[in-house]
């Protein structure tokens, strides 16, 4: 039985590793073909016959190389999920110009030159879905992460002004906007608490789902985003967060 993406060429950046790489072995798994790019080769290497392609997002010159690679080996592109991550855990008076355009160069501009890279092949092939990968710290901050913040404000933003340019071409563009995932960017940060056991709990108890989320939840979402069966689903942020901001702030004693 023919998975919901076969037939349809995807790269997925920072596919090697958290929400990326569950999102390419799903799509693997639903009869994609997928390329990722990242700045090193996945560690454990991605089974299904994934192709990895060297990529820095922030540098021009690799993301046109990444999708010439892409369209020479497959003949298309359909799917672009920008998963291409960093975090920076300073308040803004504490960043440095240079960490600001590190952070930036991958989370928003990494973004940028990949959609407009894909823009020649989506329109090739007929239409296509940019999928960016958001966060719900784009809509409430979270103390420490000023610049992560921004960028991800940024990324919201950016995926309407796509949907919005690109409809009449038949490109999609949605962002998923993830609370607590845990995956290795949320390890690091428990691993850098006082007691990472009961950090967790307390982040835990602010999800009414009542655990954390997991890549493959979030790859759940990536997969039926680009299937035909959200052709009408574009200019939207999906925020994946088990219900984490959906409720007002726990009052201690409160009954």
């Amino acid at each position: 039985m023919a998975g919901r993406l076969t037939g349809k060429v995807a790269i997925v950046t920072g596919g090697g590793r958290g929400i990326g790489r569950a999102i390419v072995e799903r799509f693997v798994a639903e009869g994609g073909q997928v390329v990722v790019a990242g700045r090193s080769e996945p560690d454990p290497p991605l089974a299904g016959g994934a192709l990895f392609c060297p990529t820095d997002v922030a540098k021009a010159a690799d993301v046109q190389a990444l999708v010439d690679f892409t369209v020479e080996r497959f003949g298309r592109l359909d799917l672009l999920v920008n998963s291409a991550g960093v975090q920076l855990e300073k308040p803004i008076g504490e960043t440095s110009e240079a960490e600001w355009d590190w952070l930036m160069g991958i989370n928003l501009k990494g973004v940028f030159l990949c959609a407009k890279a894909a823009l020649v092949p989506m329109r090739q092939a007929g239409g296509g879905l940019i999928l960016n990968i958001g966060s719900y710290d784009g809509f409430a901050a979270d103390p420490d992460l000023a610049a992560y913040c921004a960028s991800k404000g940024g990324v919201h933003a950016l995926s309407k002004a796509i949907a919005v340019d690109y409809g009449r071409d038949g490109i999609r563009c949605n962002a998923i906007c993830p609370g607590w995932i845990r995956s290795e960017m949320m390890d690091a940060y428990l691993k850098s608490q006082a007691d990472p056991g009961e950090a967790e709990e307390a982040v835990i108890a602010q999800h009414p789902v009542g655990r954390l989320g997991r890549p493959q939840d979030i790859a759940n979402l990536a997969t039926w985003l680009a299937s035909d069966e959200a052709s009408f689903a574009t200019g939207q942020l999906y925020v994946l967060d088990g219900g984490l901001t959906a409720h007002a702030p726990y009052v201690q004693g409160r009954t």
